[in-house]
């Protein structure tokens, strides 16, 4: 049964707002969230609320619900009345019709934060079928954005809607660019902010917001570790990656794994996402362009971008975002934290790189080696944090852009595979599967484990042994195999310590591990991290 303020609520969300009662005025906004919150706590009442997917299915000022990406937070303030005539309450789009001629208040006046929102770049498919209805009918309108500019991926099909939040204390200052939200407010259709001082100033959907919710980077909350998880599924899904994507090749399929996963642990020491280059992958030759490896990824991970690299993308788009005229345009790499980026080198053919192709080129490598993403304003430049993970599909034995950490030459052990082929043609595990595949890898993006004082010990002196051992100096494992085979959660200081002391040596472990959803990283661990490590060098001998 449908409670009444439920009912009320999605009926007439404006009826509900302006009933509300409170004596100060700068303490309503944040009754109005407090009041919509608790009536839409269930999930299932939660639910209830209609996603907004066309803004143009939407009649005018209905409550709806956007799972976005923070895009732009420049624009300044906006003033509104927050009292109109005869005492009713004002903002969330209330305006007196003959506002222009009568005398306002100016104690009245308050500000709302402004913000531009995008649905979630990369996002796939599935997760919007779990977490909005799926009987919901598919509407036969399209929808044109108003300012495709302000989208990452250039000609995709999205949603940007203005955000207008009216709680005034420092709360608002919490949404940053490439965030991740669900805003919950009334829709209208309002002139964009920006745009206001214009004679005709166009018309954009505008989300006037009564609570939101943080969106966890794996879009579905997940728990580590995954309920579901076992050595064989584990098995199954590397066998699945390289069947479908990388004709067979489960040594490469294994890597892709353990780079998709990665994220960043810390930056002070930086222990940052294993970035990967598939070597010797070959050159689309045909329509499709668009690896088969995107299409399975897509098909487990919530969030991936495939960057076409060519001249034209290179030289005629954008990789960072920069503010033009006050209006922030985005950029490739503009993108929520959690995402995994396939970068494609095979579209790229001989030609001129112009300046700004160098630049994008630079762009994506100090992504890659910092996680840091610079976003260019007219008489500055700020970095950004990002949390993105890179695979690289490159023809030749190594990328021709990019120095990633890893580089693993594909060796196909499947004849007659083809790497391009359109996302209808993927075999596609049951649903039941690949849910299972989805929790491992969702648990395992958000992980973490701990190292036991004997494993610690064990890696020191194991490690002192190879260097030992080796036949000379340049064949000893140096600090950054350490590193590269034993990054650490940063809680763990004091095994972090003993790292750093002996130079450190491989994420691979910490990946190795969550990939297996050991609460703990053991010896075993160490040892087949190791002999991963060792088949992938000698591979690229």
């Amino acid at each position: 049964m449908v409670s009444s303020l439920l009912a009320d609520a999605l009926a007439d969300p404006t009826a509900v707002l302006n009933g509300l009662n409170s004596d100060d005025l700068d303490a309503f906004p944040a009754a109005v969230t407090e009041h919509f919150k608790q009536i839409f706590r269930t999930q299932n009442a939660f639910t209830e609320i209609p996603p907004l997917t066309v803004p143009e299915n939407h009649a005018d000022r209905e409550i709806v619900r956007f799972r976005a990406m923070v895009q732009d937070t420049s624009a300044s303030p906006e003033m509104y009345l927050a009292r109109r005539t005869g005492g009713r309450w004002g903002g969330w789009g209330q305006a007196d019709d003959d506002n222009a001629t009568a005398t306002i208040d100016y104690a009245d006046l308050r500000e709302c934060t402004v913000l531009w929102a995008v649905s979630v770049p990369g996002e796939s498919a599935w997760c919007a079928s779990i977490i909005d209805d799926a009987d919901t009918p598919k509407s036969k309108k399209t929808h044109t954005p108003p300012h495709p500019h302000k989208f990452p991926v250039p000609g995709a099909s999205h949603v940007g809607v203005q955000i207008k939040i009216y709680t005034n204390d420092r709360s608002t200052e919490k949404f940053k660019a490439t965030d991740l939200y669900t805003f919950v407010g009334i829709i209208t259709s309002e002139p964009l902010h920006a745009d206001l001082e214009l004679d005709t100033p166009g018309l954009v959907p505008t989300l006037h917001v009564l609570f939101s919710q943080t969106v966890p980077s794996t879009i579905i909350p997940r728990v580590y570790p995954s309920t579901s998880y076992s050595k064989d599924l584990r098995n199954e899904l590397i066998a699945w990656i390289a069947d479908t994507a990388l004709a067979g090749d489960r040594d490469a399929a294994e890597w892709v794994l353990l780079s998709t996963i990665s994220r960043v642990q810390s930056r002070t020491p930086p222990i940052l996402p294993l970035s990967l280059t598939l070597s010797r992958f070959p050159s689309p030759n045909g329509a499709c362009t668009t690896p088969a490896l995107a299409h399975a990824l897509s098909q487990v991970f919530a969030l991936l971008t495939n960057i076409p690299l060519s001249l034209e993308t290179l030289n005629n788009t954008s990789c960072t975002p920069e503010s033009k005229n006050e209006d922030l345009y985005s950029g490739w790499l503009q993108l929520p934290k959690g995402s995994i980026c396939l970068i494609t080198e095979g579209g790229v053919t001989e030609g001129k790189l112009s300046d700004r192709g160098i630049m994008n080129l630079h762009a994506v490598q100090e992504t890659m080696s910092t996680q840091t993403l610079e976003y260019a304003f007219p008489f500055s430049r700020f970095a950004f944090d990002t949390n993105i993970a890179f695979i690289v599909l490159a023809e030749g034995k190594k990328s021709a852009f990019f120095q990633t950490d890893i580089n693993i030459p594909l060796q196909p052990t499947t004849a007659e595979f083809d790497p391009y082929v359109a996302p209808e043609k993927i075999k596609v595990p049951t649903r039941d599967k690949l849910e299972a595949f989805r929790s491992l890898v969702g648990a395992a993006k958000v992980g973490n484990m701990s190292v036991g004082e004997k494993t610690a010990k064990f890696i020191q002196e194991d490690f002192v042994k190879e260097r030992q051992a080796a036949p000379s100096s340049t064949d000893a494992p140096s600090s950054e195999d350490l590193i590269q085979r034993m990054m650490i959660a940063r809680s763990v200081q004091k095994l972090l310590d003993s790292v750093v002391a002996c130079g450190a040596k491989s994420e691979c472990v910490r990946l190795l591990a969550l990939s297996r959803q050991e609460l703990e990283i053991t010896v075993e661990v160490w040892e087949a991290a190791k002999v991963l490590e060792d088949g992938r060098k000698a591979r690229a001998a």
